[in-house]
């Protein structure tokens, strides 16, 4: 009989809030973040108004973005960068659109990263996020 790997216990598992219109490429991305050796909490948005609605209730540490939305995924970004409930927030943008220009934008508007699904990995989705919330915690810290 196998034995499952279950998370380590934690005071706090970092949150996610994964905002994908794509079904499987959430599901993919959602499942790399959950299981070991990153065991985040995950929360699922299919749309810019489904993740404010879950951003307003839920703890969220990080915010993953996909660009690539009917809803512009830049919108998404600069409303919750400026929800009063969490004036800061980590966001990561993982994005199929490679474009350097809309990258520098994303980041001149609070995002800690700009990620290619086809060039990433889970490990280094899980990495970044942990860089960004350290980031976004000591810029709190530091205030």
């Amino acid at each position: 009989m196998a034995s499952q790997v279950s998370p380590p216990e934690t005071p706090h598992r970092p949150t996610v809030l994964l905002i994908d219109d794509n079904y499987e490429h959430r599901k993919y991305w959602s499942a790399a973040l959950r299981n070991a050796p990153f065991y985040y909490s995950v929360l699922e948005a299919d749309s810019g108004d489904s993740a404010l609605d879950l951003y307003r209730h839920q703890r969220v540490d990080c915010v993953v973005l996909d660009l690539d939305m009917p809803e512009s995924g830049f919108f998404v970004l600069v409303r919750l960068i400026q929800e009063p409930k969490n004036p800061q927030v980590a966001v990561v943008v993982l994005t199929q659109l490679v474009h350097p220009t809309l990258w520098a934008m994303m980041k001149d508007n609070g995002a800690y990263a700009c990620l290619t699904k086809q060039h990433s990995t889970g490990e280094d989705l899980a990495n970044t996020i942990q860089q960004a919330i350290v980031s976004i915690k000591s810029t709190q810290d530091g205030a």
